[in-house]
């Protein structure tokens, strides 16, 4: 019973502890009226402006990197293309809120420019939308008229 209480308290303690920097994986940021956002039901979707998918690469709120994403089996792989450590400057408004969708946080020894980074967890139909560090609702990728948007699954607020 004791080496039982030991391994969990081992497994509780490495979970904490983070071997690599973490990064967040990340589809270009959003801009929606706050009224729209207060408004979200299952089933809406939000255009995302863009006809590829691009990733953006997050360390502690600054942008790290850009990529592009190519699946193969069921590992997808992102190409850096950029290596620019820059902070994110969100611009206030009282009438929109900056929308962050998330696909996923993975740990990365290190990546530069031209680096492949492979990710088993990029799931296409589960992305997390947030707002002020608050996650509001789930959603999916898809296609609308050869244009990416995010339909929502379900709201979480």
């Amino acid at each position: 019973m004791k080496s039982e209480m030991q391994t969990f308290q081992l497994e509780k303690m490495m979970q904490k502890y983070k071997l690599y920097p973490e990064y967040e994986l990340i589809l270009p940021f959003i801009q929606v009226k706050i009224s729209r956002l207060e408004k979200l039901t299952e089933g809406d979707i939000l255009l995302l402006g863009v006809s590829n998918i691009e990733i953006i690469i997050l360390h502690k709120d600054k942008v790290c990197a850009k990529g592009r994403v190519s699946q193969k089996n069921n590992t997808a792989k992102i190409s850096t293309m950029q290596n620019n450590e820059k902070s994110i400057s969100l611009s206030k408004s009282k009438k929109y809120d900056i929308v962050k969708c998330s696909f996923c946080v993975v740990q990365i020894r290190r990546f530069e420019v031209g680096d492949t980074i492979e990710v088993e967890s990029l799931n296409p139909k589960e992305i997390n939308l947030i707002v002020k560090n608050r996650n509001i609702a789930k959603g999916a990728l898809v296609n609308v008229d050869g244009e990416m948007a995010i339909q929502i699954g379900e709201i979480t607020i």
